[in-house]
């Protein structure tokens, strides 16, 4: 039997990369020497596995590009990611008083944010087919609900194992919303303009950072973490509420054919294992020096909690600029060829920041410049996501939102790992070989332009 999981080689010359210039075909990838499906379905995957558009599709396979998707569906882009990103996050400055609030260690505490992790990450791929089949905003809007009346409930957890259930409530509705809302920036933002939308998006996730996290610090301080969990919930709903009736709809693609067909033609995408292992690299270095660096800022140069923070902000800020250079570039440039760029000085740069502490003020600079080179290179390579199949964007798009959950947990994970062993130096030594190697998987992708 012919091998189907063709993408998951590297070198394998299983097709090329195409630019299709007509109104409504994004750039997709196609595979001459793949087989077409067997199955249920078959006539209407046939182009799909190659990447291509089923023109029986109409308006599904556009999804809704017709529309005008303008600023006010990227400010709420942006803000749904920031929901996404502060509902993940917000557990940092909350973990001290949970813990003697509830009367269990720090590691306990801890414990639920895996509890939101696990079901998030393990739903996305089957998530992601669901909006091919149901829509895009159904399942935006269900997420920030579920995840916001999960993370009310919270408020109200009279105990620890409550609590935890809270959390992966609020993980499982969790699964339903990125893979969506990535999709729906590929229906509704033509390929010409998707690495700006992509900017936009990304952006969600340094807001986030900047204002969402010390802003449920700053309610936990005034507040207790109950009032903390009660108000991130109720904003929660409240974006649910403006994206039900402020996000343009999308065409739904329907349910023709069955799960395993569609995954089989998922799997049968050009290069789809060199995406997803190069976006689990850039995830988890990503994840480790955000984690550490605070860390190693505080023990390399005596800062306490509250004087690190504006370093941080700064380091924030940069990874703005890098969204939006990164967006700017991406819709002039060649897409994998920004991410092999950008990861290979974001990796250079993690080398010199944990790896020679040059005072205070150069290791600021060398942490805003890593946060700008790698946010530089994600707007690019998301867009690049949306492109790899167009009737089945969502299903592809959850497997992506899979890799970014493997990559919080490997890096945080990893990362501990390799400073307990070798300290920063050995971070140093991670940070410069996951850019590299990262780099390294997107060169086919450069060459298939």
């Amino acid at each position: 039997m012919a091998h189907r999981n063709v993408g998951w080689n590297v070198g394998l010359n299983v097709g090329r990369y195409t630019t299709r210039v007509a109104a409504d075909q994004p750039v997709g990838w196609t595979s001459e020497n793949v087989a077409a499906p067997r199955a249920e379905g078959s006539s209407r995957l046939a182009g799909t596995a190659r990447g291509g558009v089923d023109p029986r599709d109409g308006d599904a396979a556009r999804g809704g590009r017709d529309q005008q998707a303008g600023a006010a569906t990227l400010a709420l882009i942006t803000a749904a990611v920031f929901g996404f990103a502060t509902a993940v996050a917000m557990l940092g400055p909350l973990l001290v008083d949970l813990s003697v609030d509830l009367g269990i260690s720090l590691g306990q505490a801890g414990l639920l944010a895996t509890a939101l992790a696990l079901p998030w990450a393990l739903g996305a791929p089957f998530t992601g087919l669901l909006s091919d089949r149901l829509g895009r905003r159904p399942l935006i809007v269900l997420a920030l609900g579920g995840i916001g009346a999960s993370t009310l409930g919270s408020a109200f957890a009279v105990d620890f194992t409550t609590l935890l259930a809270t959390r992966v409530l609020a993980g499982v509705f969790g699964a339903f919303g990125p893979a969506s809302l990535l999709a729906a920036v590929g229906d509704l933002f033509p390929a010409e303009r998707r690495g700006m939308a992509m900017g936009w998006l990304n952006m969600g996730f340094s807001l986030s950072a900047v204002a969402g996290v010390p802003l449920v610090g700053a309610i936990g301080g005034l507040l207790g973490w109950r009032g903390a969990f009660a108000a991130t919930g109720l904003i929660l709903i409240g974006l649910a509420i403006l994206l039900r009736f402020g996000f343009p709809a999308t065409r739904a693609a329907g349910g023709g054919v069955s799960i395993v067909v569609t995954y089989r033609a998922v799997l049968d995408v050009p290069l789809l294992g060199n995406v997803l292992a190069a976006n689990v690299l850039e995830r988890s270095i990503f994840n480790a020096t955000t984690l550490y660096l605070p860390s190693f800022l505080m023990l390399s140069y005596g800062l306490g909690a509250v004087e690190v923070a504006p370093a941080l902000a700064l380091v924030a800020g940069g990874a703005i600029v890098g969204n939006l250079l990164g967006g700017w570039l991406g819709d002039r440039r060649g897409k994998a060829a920004i991410f092999v760029v950008a990861q290979l000085l974001a990796g250079a740069v993690g080398l010199v920041l944990f790896g020679v502490p040059a005072g205070l003020v150069a290791s600021i600079v060398g942490g805003t410049l890593f946060g700008l080179a790698n946010a530089a290179s994600r707007p690019a390579f998301l867009a690049l996501g949306t492109e790899l199949s167009a009737r089945h964007r969502g299903a592809v798009l959850g497997l992506v939102s899979l890799t970014n959950q493997a990559g919080v947990v490997v890096g945080s994970a990893f990362g501990g790992l390799v400073i307990g062993l070798g300290g920063y130096p050995a971070m140093a030594a991670m940070a410069a070989l996951g850019g590299l190697l990262a780099a390294f998987l997107a060169v086919p992708l450069v060459k298939r332009a």
